[in-house]
């Protein structure tokens, strides 16, 4: 079976990024897959406007945007699918769009598991294998979840082929999905 790393699809749309030197963005880096819900104030997010480019033809019409593996934003028809599909596994948290008048939402996945085989790897190893996207990964640990963080690795955000035909099957646009290596 094969394993993904959600990420951005940077070659058709465009995406948010965190307004910069916002208060509420400070934390963003300690998300580690722990519940946020209770002290939740949100994010302050913009859509990223490349000043190099006068025409930018990617698409602002997307239903999400993951910028940085691990920190997945969706519109509000995706955080009503995704919700039914993962039910207990993420938290829904409402965010901030500068300028924007639409609802969008942090998808914060609970699912962090010791899903990498580091068995007799040294940190080198480990770490040449997560760069050249040739991990393998416990299948027995990953089980049911078809959305997840690795317990070592747990800022991005990785999935099964499940997760994939479900964002296929539903159509939502702004994701592409990178080959991290297979479950054993």
């Amino acid at each position: 079976m094969k394993i993904y790393e959600i990420g951005q699809d940077f070659d058709n749309y465009k995406f948010f990024v965190f307004k910069e030197n916002d208060e509420l963005n400070k934390g963003i880096w300690d998300f580690r897959g722990q519940s946020l819900i209770s002290g939740w104030k949100g994010l302050n997010l913009e859509l990223f406007r490349d000043k190099r480019k006068k025409k930018d033809k990617r698409s602002e019409d997307f239903d999400a945007s993951c910028f940085f593996s691990g920190h997945l934003i969706v519109n509000k028809r995706t955080s009503l699918l995704l919700s039914e599909k993962l039910k207990d596994q993420i938290e829904v948290l409402p965010v901030n769009v500068v300028g924007n008048t639409s609802e969008y939402y942090f998808i914060n996945v609970l699912n962090t598991i010791k899903s990498l085989n580091t068995e007799s790897k040294s940190n080198e190893e480990i770490l040449m294998m997560v760069r050249e996207n040739n991990c393998v990964f416990n299948k027995k640990n990953i089980g049911p979840y078809i959305i997840f963080r690795d317990s070592i690795f747990d800022d991005g955000y990785y999935c099964t082929d499940e997760f994939i035909d479900f964002v296929k099957q539903n159509s939502i646009t702004g994701l592409k999905f990178t080959c991290a290596g297979i479950a054993e």
